[in-house]
């Protein structure tokens, strides 16, 4: 057995390539983050719900849109650095990527000069 799994359910899940999973995850917790933003707005604003309730429904919602949102960002980040890694991006799309990088390095280190004072910058 693998670890809590029956030798046959570990080998079919060890078929999927990493790529397939991390694609899945991603469309399926876009799926479920939109499910859950539906039903709060459901249960908050057309329910037949004491006020208690409904601040509660939305303040848990709210925090599970977060855990959700966060989730769904890390997937997108390991998919990124997957894709990255593999070579899946075409050529021009990492130069792209690479100049929009630099830029972003280019207005941080302008804002630091711009912050540090006048007499200190000699």
């Amino acid at each position: 057995m693998d670890y809590i799994f029956p030798d046959k359910i570990a080998s079919m899940l060890k078929k999927p390539s990493p790529r397939t999973q991390l694609e899945a995850s991603l469309i399926g917790i876009s799926l479920i983050l939109i499910g859950t933003i539906g039903i709060a707005i459901y249960f908050v604003f057309f329910s037949d719900m004491s006020l208690f309730f409904r601040i509660a429904i939305g303040l848990s919602s709210f925090g599970v849109f977060l855990f959700q949102f966060s989730t769904l960002a890390s997937t997108y980040i390991q998919y990124h650095s997957l894709k990255l890694a593999l070579g899946l991006y075409p050529k021009d799309k990492k130069l792209e990527m690479k100049v929009l990088e630099a830029k972003e390095i280019i207005k941080e280190l302008n804002k630091l000069i711009e912050s540090i004072p006048i007499e200190q910058r000699s």
